[in-house]
């Protein structure tokens, strides 16, 4: 029992602390950032893979759509698989601030990090890596669970295959 409150207690401070910064980066609070960051990730991605990724309902994802693309954020253009489909794209703009974003992710994250030797924290790492690969169950959990992340420095990912990479 006490394993599991502390891993919790962990996840939550960790999370918390990611939130804070990556919304801090973003235009407006709430799932802005996420929506940025996985439109980095994954351009020309729908506006309901979107929806899922951010965790909003189908309109929810076309109003925050639409005000980040009223702030030059975000692009909608046409799918090239499906005509009838939205591919979102950064624009410049939001290309920067994506990457705003993930630097204040980063050092938010870097805070607790830090704290560990490098030993410890090699240990760490491959034991996230293990636990990331059992909680990601799909596609979906994997758009949830990668929303905030940077795709430039994510190398061997745990759950790219689930996004239709190839974990390398």
């Amino acid at each position: 029992m006490r394993d599991a409150n502390l891993v919790g207690a962990l996840a939550v401070a960790i999370s918390d602390a990611v939130t804070r910064a990556a919304e801090a980066a973003a235009p407006e609070p709430g799932p802005a950032a996420a929506a940025l960051m996985l439109v980095a990730h994954l351009p020309g991605m729908s506006i309901d893979a979107l929806r899922i990724g951010v965790g909003l309902s189908h309109p929810g994802a076309v109003r925050l759509v639409d005000r980040l693309e009223a702030r030059g954020l975000v692009a909608r253009g046409t799918s090239p698989e499906d005509g009838r489909r939205v591919a979102l794209h950064l624009t410049e703009a939001g290309e920067t601030m994506a990457a705003q974003i993930a630097d204040s992710r980063h050092k938010a994250v870097a805070l607790a990090l830090d704290t560990l030797p490098d030993a410890e924290r090699a240990a760490f790492i491959q034991t996230t890596e293990k636990l990331l690969a059992a909680l990601v169950a799909g596609p979906e959990d994997a758009l949830r669970v990668c929303r905030l992340c940077d795709e430039a420095v994510c190398t061997r990912c745990p759950v790219d295959i689930c996004l239709g990479g190839t974990g390398d």
